[in-house]
């Protein structure tokens, strides 16, 4: 018998689970090579977890078999429960839970994923190896999808726990689980509801207090929330009440998949900003005033220079079509790399200055450095700086040019060098700006004595 109709138990296989194996199906004596087991009551060892794929009705009789074997976590995959409108069927399962040491994972989820066991959702030949970021979800497509969005960006996971309608164990013991886990540096979780909103609310602060705690809030529009509704039977709240809520409590919110990896991404490879006071580096007019408009919206202040500052950045560049106050527009000189990291590391000297923002059009940097190797030129400078700043500084590198492929894939050699030494680089302005802006409230959060000049 194949496992192509096993879809968990073909996962565990490919990921070289460490494991034992026990499929339990009545209408098989062997599967994928393993003995088969008419029911869970057959199983001659103890299990630690069991994964419940059976129709909803027949869920309860297999939850209280794990009851009776003393099965530790049950992950109920099965959909049909209180988001299809049959919550007493959720409330039976629960209850029969409780009558043993057996926790649900669920029901209407896809469970748990651990590269370093083993244990995946995911089909693939092995987890990678394991990181230090964790995610739980409520959505078990949102947890694929972002593996895979965030290991495109050098983001691995140590945990991600699919937890759907949260019948028993709650997003909120498992946030507590990660925040004492030692190999778990950034959390992230995807909340569609918080039940028990006082012990949420709790949840957050403490968690916050010791990692940094990215959340997404679905259903947070009234349409949302009805699409949340019928997902995981979720009563979602959709007021700018949560949002308020959530950064008070020092988590960070985001809005969606792309911002929560810009955060990840940004917790990982820079220090926290001190301060809302950006100082931007860009060789350009436009590009210069286009920044400064989008940090101004959402909530950072850009503030002139000290003349001391200006004045040795004025000695890089000639006087026409340059600008040394912040924002610092370089001119067409700012497409030399030499100069371009001599003003930033005078800026970042600027006691009026925070965080910087800086812009690179790697078109042009190609275009004035044809002779030589710009990815090296740019990754080497920047990791120069990197090393020689104690302020954190964030990178855009704008997805200009959408046809050369040859072209594009030298930019993404330079995004990816840059990430490895730790540089945060985002496609766009509003991008990197709101990084900026959410990890100082963050730095605020945590500190709460210091206050902005």
């Amino acid at each position: 018998m194949t496992n192509d109709r096993f879809p968990f138990f073909q996962a565990l296989l490919q990921s070289g689970y460490g494991g034992k194996l026990y499929p339990v199906n009545p209408r098989h004596e062997v599967i994928a090579g393993h003995r088969a087991f008419s029911s869970l009551l057959a199983v001659p060892q103890p299990i630690d977890l069991a994964i419940i794929t059976l129709r909803a009705p027949n869920v309860p009789q297999i939850i209280a078999d794990c009851v009776h074997q003393e099965v530790m976590f049950a992950v109920v995959f099965t959909s049909g429960f209180s988001e299809a409108g049959h919550k007493d069927l959720e409330e039976e399962i629960k209850e029969i839970a409780r009558k043993g040491p057996t926790r649900l994972i669920g029901p209407n989820c896809i469970g748990p994923y651990c590269p370093e066991s083993g244990l995946t959702f995911s089909l693939e030949e092995r987890p990678k190896e394991p990181g230090n970021v964790a995610f739980v979800s409520q959505s078990g497509g949102h947890s694929i999808t972002y593996k895979t969005l965030a290991g495109s960006r050098g983001i691995h996971f140590n945990k991600i726990l699919s937890i759907g309608n949260q019948a028993d164990l709650t997003i909120q013991e498992v946030l507590r689980y990660y925040a004492e886990d030692p190999k778990v540096r950034v959390i992230c979780a995807y909340v569609e509801q918080a039940k028990n909103g006082q012990e949420f609310s709790q949840t957050l602060r403490g968690v916050a207090r010791k990692k940094p705690l990215i959340i997404w809030k679905g259903g947070s529009t009234a349409t949302g929330a009805r699409a949340a509704f019928s997902h995981t039977g979720a009563m979602a709240s959709y007021s700018e009440v949560w949002r308020t809520a959530v950064g008070q409590l020092g988590a960070i919110a985001v809005d969606d998949l792309e911002e929560m990896g810009d955060a990840t991404l940004a917790c990982l490879s820079m220090a926290l900003p001190r301060g809302d006071r950006v100082g931007i580096v860009v060789a350009g007019g436009g590009s210069s005033v286009e920044m400064t408009d989008v940090c101004a919206r959402v909530g950072l202040k850009v503030p002139l220079l000290q003349p001391e500052t200006q004045k040795q950045i004025a000695r890089l560049v000639p006087e026409a079509n340059t600008s040394c106050k912040n924002p610092v527009d370089l001119g067409f000189l700012g497409f030399f790399p030499k100069v371009y990291t001599q003003a930033i590391q005078q800026a970042a000297q600027d006691p009026n200055i925070d965080g910087l923002m800086l812009y690179q059009i790697t078109e042009y940097f190609a275009q004035f450095n044809a002779a030589f190797d710009w990815v090296e030129e740019i990754s080497s400078g920047m990791a120069q700086i990197r090393n020689g700043i104690s302020k954190p500084f964030v990178v855009v590198i704008p997805p200009l040019e959408q046809e050369n492929l040859s072209f594009i894939a030298k930019r993404q050699a330079l995004i990816q060098k840059l990430r490895r030494h730790q540089i945060p680089v985002f496609p766009t302005i509003e991008r990197a700006a709101k990084v900026l802006w959410r990890l100082q409230q963050y730095s605020r959060f945590l500190h709460p004595n210091f206050n902005s000049l």
